[in-house]
């Protein structure tokens, strides 16, 4: 009965330590990215694992941007590890007055679509061409800014 016991605790214990196991954590991720001074009005960020550790199935995560404002939720946060950061915002510039148009002008009618150019309006060095890099360690949360300046 002894040996039982001794059994049936040492498989509790065992069970606790790997139960209580810390998982991946993931970081919640969020700031504010300005263009020359001004907050972006809208766009995307996006976060891509630069050498992701292969026994790990670690994924980017992108946030969308208002008003120059984003955040990554607690459910896609980032896991530990490098990322290279992009910043994506495309917008409609009418050709002839140089303008930018809503969108929703263009959808309804209002303006047509070949009176519009697009125009995007990050710099390559944090857009197409970045070479911005966010590393995460182990913390619950972080805060990273993105500040662009015109070139």
């Amino acid at each position: 009965m002894k040996k039982f016991i001794l059994s049936l605790s040492f498989i509790f214990i065992i069970s606790l330590v790997v139960g209580c196991a810390p998982k991946d954590r993931r970081c919640v991720v969020s700031g504010t990215i300005t263009s020359d001074g001004q907050p972006l009005p809208t766009g995307v960020v996006n976060f891509s694992p630069i050498d992701p550790d292969p026994t790990k199935s670690v994924v980017g995560a992108s946030a969308d941007i208002v008003n120059g404002q984003y955040a990554i939720s607690p459910e896609t946060g980032l896991l530990a590890g490098k990322y290279k950061v992009t910043v994506n915002c495309i917008a409609l510039r009418h050709k002839k007055t140089g303008e930018f148009v809503d969108p929703y002008d263009v959808k309804d009618g209002k303006i047509e679509p070949t009176e519009c150019e697009d125009v995007d309006l990050v710099p390559p060095k944090f857009g197409r061409d970045s070479e911005v890099v966010l590393e995460v360690g182990n913390q619950k949360t972080m805060t990273f800014d993105i500040t662009m300046v015109s070139e």
